[in-house]
């Protein structure tokens, strides 16, 4: 049995601090409400317990870097000056916390991470899968890339899944595989309409009570004019079970380009910490490129599948190098750990459907674009930038790149057939099947040339929190209690129970679930507006300072408004759409398709296995 102590009230500490001094972090602990206003620590990993008075708990929020004591007890005295008197209290409670085992040692978590790191993992077959539509010359010039490094050998095939609404194009496209395919190692395979029929109507015939599911996520009659990348990617998907893959979007020439600013060691990170470089034209890019010589396929294959454990030991020394990492995003990985999900930077367009990503971008990256020019819209319209990391960095879920890895070895979700922010629902997904394995991001970018105009997707607009997919994605990645410790195939039937619910919910409830979600959202982008303009201070000389304010000036008050504002229906508008009572019932039912279709995903899966092109 454990004992539950109790700590006194925060004071402070010895101003020194020892550079090789032992770190920790305050991690994996859970603030619960205890007797007298105090509050109950409870660190799960050790069931180590013990109550603080409320001023200690919320000091502690200040200590997830690993991090030296005496440089923990500066941080917090620098967020409360009203401590400076009571430095040596405030070292003693934070010290007396580390030995009572509710901080966590850096070396404590280098042995959990990286036990089993001489572990061999063998590697399954990957097959590449080339995604188009309507773009003949972006796929003649992406295969002639690909003949420039020879395939990696897990390589099998070559499968190009082609998503065109053009009969002309998907006749073009058929031409330039079959030249393309002479000579080629390896199967080239054309995923046309006819493809895609014999895949449908095996799986039809296969699972003929999931009929309705594999129209959904198959048939591109079902979503009309929508655009499908999702159900693009549910054909790779179904072609690769039980392998890896490689998805490539047709628009990128296979070239893996360093990172603009100084290389970095293994990172742990969010994806929100991604940087950014601007140029002003493809010509400035392209001066600036530094090629790396390795084909970024047989890069990106490196690491997909392979232990957490021997990537860690294999890029880093020992436990110091741990320093200032947040503890936090470590929690859950151990020696089970596997990556899933390998993705890589972009070099060139971007990608995003506006111009407000830069908002997610750290300080450093906004002061670079502001310096470039007063004419931010003119800079984000060139779409010639790099966005990445600056080194390999471990991610808990993952967003999309224009080559992306995943390991189909083991169960996955499938992707929601068409609309936007496809990506950032299966990435969510992918973590609540796996919470305890991870993405890894590459520290190169990948040339990515767009041939449309795409200057519309570049408008900066007031930042705003609508209903729409993004609320989907928040809402699943809630884990639920009841989740914990379910193999992945259970974890995918609560994801389906939990879409199916909210598909069939009275309104009112499903309203009250909305409202909740949408301030939670506009709170934090609201928190994150007014850290920008905070940091604005130290940058008003910029050239582009002023743009910038003023965006987030807008944004702010529009946020403002949206939370004071009551919103008596708030499924009147989702993702920008206007929505009668018969829009919120198609809603609704595919809702239930969703939900539907993955409690059959396993199945299908299963069946496309068996199929024999």
């Amino acid at each position: 049995m454990t004992d539950i102590n109790f700590s006194a009230a925060i004071g402070e500490a010895n101003s020194a601090d020892s550079a090789n001094g032992p770190l920790w972090s305050f991690n994996g602990v859970k603030m619960l409400a205890g007797p007298g206003g105090s509050v109950i620590l409870h660190k799960l990993r050790g069931d180590r317990r013990v109550m603080v008075q409320p001023d200690v708990a919320e000091a502690l929020r200040q200590c997830g870097p690993f991090r030296t004591i005496e440089a923990h007890t500066r941080r917090v005295i620098e967020s409360s000056p009203l401590l400076k008197e009571h430095a040596e209290h405030t070292h003693q409670t934070l010290q007396g916390l580390a030995d009572g085992g509710i901080f966590e040692s850096s070396n404590a978590c280098w042995q959990r991470l990286t036990q089993g790191g001489n572990l061999r993992c063998e590697q399954t077959a990957c097959r590449l899968f080339i995604l188009t539509c309507d773009r003949p010359t972006a796929l003649d010039r992406l295969l002639s890339g690909l003949r420039e490094f020879p395939l990696p050998l897990p390589v099998e095939g070559v499968w190009i899944v082609d998503d065109s609404r053009d009969g002309e194009n998907i006749k073009e496209n058929a031409a330039i595989i079959e030249r393309q395919a002479e000579g080629a190692k390896v199967p080239v395979v054309h995923v046309d309409l006819t493809f895609r029929q014999d895949l449908i109507q095996h799986l039809k015939s296969a699972l003929p009570e999931y009929r309705h599911c594999v129209e959904w996520f198959l048939e591109r009659s079902v979503w009309g004019a929508q655009p499908t990348y999702g159900l693009a990617r549910n054909l790779a998907l179904l072609l690769s079970v039980g392998k890896r893959a490689l998805m490539l979007d047709d628009d990128i020439i296979p070239q893996a380009i360093a990172p603009p600013l100084a290389a970095k060691n293994l990172d742990f990170a969010t994806p929100n910490e991604r940087e950014a470089q601007f140029y002003a034209s493809r010509e400035a890019l392209s001066e600036h490129a530094l090629p790396l010589p390795d084909s970024p396929l047989a890069m990106m294959l490196d690491a997909l599948g392979r232990p957490l454990p021997t990537l860690i030991a294999q890029h880093l020394t020992d436990h110091t190098r741990l320093v200032g990492t947040d503890g936090e995003l470590l929690t859950r990985h151990g020696q089970a750990s596997r990556v899933l999900v390998s993705q890589c930077g972009s070099w060139g367009d971007p990608g995003t459907a506006n111009g407000n990503w830069i908002f997610n971008l750290p300080a450093a990256s906004i002061k670079k674009l502001l310096g470039q020019s007063d004419d931010l819209q003119g800079l984000l319209s060139a779409r010639s930038h790099w966005l990445g990391y600056r080194g390999p960095a471990l991610t808990h879920y993952g967003t999309l790149s224009q080559l992306t890895g995943l390991d189909h070895s083991v169960t996955l979700p499938p992707y929601l057939p068409a609309g936007r922010g496809e990506d950032s629902l299966f990435g969510i997904m992918v973590q609540r099947l796996h919470p305890d394995c991870a993405v890894w991001n590459e520290g190169w970018a990948i040339r990515h040339e767009n041939a449309e105009d795409r200057e519309h997707r570049t408008a900066m607009s007031p930042l705003s929190a609508r209903p729409g997919l993004s609320l989907l994605v928040d809402f699943l990645g809630h884990e639920p209690r009841d989740q914990w410790g379910l193999s992945p195939a259970a974890r995918l039937t609560g994801l389906a129970h939990q879409v199916r619910a909210l598909a069939t919910m009275e309104l009112g409830a499903l309203e009250n679930i909305v409202r909740e979600e949408l301030v939670s959202k506009r709170g934090a982008l609201l928190t994150q507006c007014i850290e920008h303009l905070k940091e604005l201070g130290a940058m008003a000389d910029l050239a582009g300072a002023p743009a910038w304010q003023t965006f987030l000036e807008q944004s702010r008050d529009q946020l403002v408004k949206e939370l004071q504002t009551p919103e008596p229906n708030p499924l009147a508008s989702v993702g920008g759409v206007a929505q009668d009572q018969a829009g919120i019932q198609q809603l609704r039912e595919h809702g239930e398709q969703f939900g539907d279709g993955l409690e059959a995903w396993l199945s299908i899966c299963e069946a496309a296995a068996t199929f024999k092109a």
